[in-house]
């Protein structure tokens, strides 16, 4: 018997409904279950629900606890994309990466110790192979409610706060980072937290929720990147060190040519402006930015990943990412392991004439190959860079962060 497309779906996303609970769910027998011992660290995980709320409100207060009492912690929040949740490959990615970064020498003489929290959603529903592909629309969906709905972003408030309310501003520094629809999710809760420092609602360099905010192959839409990057190149944001830095591979089929594809079915029922291109005065369709990742849309990348001619010994036998953080080269320079014990090395070049802190940035592909290619050793070693570029604890030579409430200068065209 032959069953049509549709009800092969239908089945296989009925059958995926159960596991509503979280994974790591405390209970009174083990009420620290959320928190994970590992190697270098300690893992902290918070599951939301299909709606975007708490699965189990007691693991945000423990994730919070382990904060407070941890001296000079260096938090770094996660966010996981489609087709992952709390109990994937993805944790395990995610904290071999954090054991390593532990054991470089800078983080060790520093006093940091490493809390990694990882936020956990929905969004592998199904393992069906095939059938698995066609919940890019659900899982967009949910990823929208997460980032709309309030538990979230209180998580990730939450987070940061108790870092900085319970520790001195040199001991301590807080990272979040996106992945696939878990960027759309980090760039969504930043984007209320820059406007407040713009508007003098919130104190300078204390409304973000992270020090550092990074997004890797983000598979959200371009529309809030173009107006934030034209909102912060108002206000003369230049020459200053990123704290938003978006990372995407040249090569990311699923958000250079799957998104596009998915994101054109919805865009012929909707009705686009024309809007300024920042640092440019042309114009452009709403509709190009409503159906292009912000890695992907010529119009708002502002750096690259550019290789350069020559390579390095490794400096006492150390690997790329152990260089990065160790290391303070020159510039925005960063290397990854190459042949034969030798490091190659790179840096992110700025291209266009819009210097803001919000960095968009186009990653060659034999970094990041395809879109869940985000773990491999030269991705984490670029992260690493990235972390240590913008950190002032690491990094005596880190340029200053941007003075977001100045008065915008650069006025907006205006329609005649």
């Amino acid at each position: 018997m032959k069953f049509p497309l549709c009800s092969l779906l239908a089945a296989a996303l009925l059958c995926s409904c159960g596991g509503l609970t979280p994974l790591h769910q405390n209970t009174s027998a083990n009420p620290t279950n959320s928190i994970v011992p590992k190697t270098g660290h300690e893992l902290a995980f918070i599951e939301f629900g299909e709606q975007g709320s708490y699965q189990d409100p007691s693991q945000l207060q423990n994730a919070v606890d382990l904060i407070k009492r941890t001296p000079r912690p260096l938090v770094i929040t996660y966010v996981h994309g489609w087709h992952n949740n709390a109990g994937s490959a993805d944790v395990t990615r995610f904290s071999d990466w954090l054991a390593e970064i532990s054991q470089t020498q800078l983080i060790r003489t520093s006093g940091l110790h490493l809390i990694g929290v990882f936020l956990g959603w929905r969004g592998e529903i199904t393992t069906v192979p095939v059938v698995r592909q066609f919940t890019f629309y659900s899982r967009k969906a949910a990823a929208e409610r997460l980032a709309s709905n309030f538990d979230c972003y209180d998580a990730i408030a939450a987070v940061s706060q108790a870092a900085r309310e319970s520790h001195r501003a040199d001991g301590q520094y807080t990272v979040l980072i996106g992945h696939s629809f878990g960027g759309l999710v980090v760039e969504r809760a930043v984007a209320h937290a820059i406007n407040a420092e713009m508007h003098g609602h919130a104190a300078a360099d204390r409304s973000l929720p992270a020090d550092l905010i990074l997004m890797v192959n983000p598979a959200s839409d371009s529309i809030l990147t173009r107006q934030m990057i034209a909102a912060l190149y108002s206000r003369h944001t230049e020459n200053s060190r990123p704290f938003l830095v978006s990372l995407t591979s040249t090569s990311d089929a699923a958000t250079g040519l799957a998104f596009p594809v998915s994101t054109s079915l919805a865009a012929t029922t909707k009705v686009f402006n024309e809007v300024g291109v920042p640092g440019s005065a042309d114009r452009e369709s709403e509709r190009r930015f409503y159906t292009e990742t912000p890695g992907h849309n010529e119009f708002l990348i502002n750096h690259e990943t550019e290789k350069l001619s020559k390579t390095i010994q490794a400096p006492g036998g150390l690997n790329a990412l152990q260089t990065n953080l160790s290391h303070n080269l020159s510039g925005e320079v960063f290397t990854t392991d190459g042949p034969n014990g030798t490091l190659e090395l790179w840096h992110f070049k700025r291209t266009g004439n819009v210097d803001v802190p919000y960095w968009d940035v186009k990653v060659d592909p034999s970094i990041i190959k395809d879109h869940g290619d985000i773990w491999n050793r030269k991705a984490q070693a670029m992260m690493a860079a990235v972390f240590r570029m913008t950190n002032p604890i690491l990094n005596r030579a880190v340029k200053p962060r941007a003075n977001l409430q100045k008065s915008p200068t650069r006025k907006p065209l205006t329609v005649e």
